[in-house]
């Protein structure tokens, strides 16, 4: 039976399946998110049932951390999406001066 270990080395120390790089988001997000049947994601991951279900409790036993994880990651990305916009909008705009002045 694995346990569930973190290693800064191994997916940027996120939770994980001992001696496997499946992390437990992975599998919340297959099962819990997906609705995907568990057997069915343990078989693709190698992976015991037992160990399926015990990323699947960690998760729950850590959710607020988890969920605030989630919720900044999605708060960034909506920042980096901005920032993005902002930046071609403003190339957009030198290009049609550009094209004007000639």
């Amino acid at each position: 039976m694995a346990s569930i270990v973190r290693d800064d080395d191994v997916r940027s120390g996120e939770p994980r399946i001992e001696g496997t790089r499946v992390a437990v988001l992975d599998v919340k997000r297959r099962v819990i998110d997906g609705g995907e049947d568990p057997h069915v994601v343990a078989g693709e991951y190698d992976v015991a049932m037992a160990d399926l279900f015990r990323a699947l409790a960690y998760y729950y036993d850590h959710r607020d951390e988890f969920e605030s994880r989630e919720r900044e990651a999605a708060a960034a990305r909506r920042e980096g999406e901005q920032a993005t916009k902002e930046l071609l909008d403003s190339e957009r705009r030198e290009v049609e001066r550009s094209e004007r002045a000639d």
